[in-house]
């Protein structure tokens, strides 16, 4: 399935950051860049990206159980998203 997202606008500058937890489940929280911490968000994770896209809640539950599900991975989402604004494909 194939899920159209916002990317970031040069406005806003809003990214989501994934993380990969230790329990082997992904977690994700919309924020500004500047909140983004140079410390681990989640105190279990594994792994953190930032991809600069601004999904709606229904569209973060369909990428967040792709990762789940090993439909997508961290990699593959990271290739989408822009700070540029426009829209990303993402297969979810």
């Amino acid at each position: 399935m194939s899920i159209t997202v916002n990317n970031t606008t040069p406005d806003t500058v809003r990214i989501t950051l994934f993380g990969e937890l230790d329990d082997g489940s992904f977690a994700a929280k919309v924020m500004t860049e500047t909140d983004v911490p140079y410390t681990p968000y989640w105190n279990n994770q594994i792994e953190q990206r930032i991809v600069y896209i601004e999904p709606d809640q229904e569209q973060l539950k369909t990428i967040l159980a792709a990762l789940n599900e090993r439909r997508l991975t961290l990699d593959q989402l990271q290739e989408a998203g822009s700070a540029g604004g426009g829209t990303s494909e993402i297969q979810a």
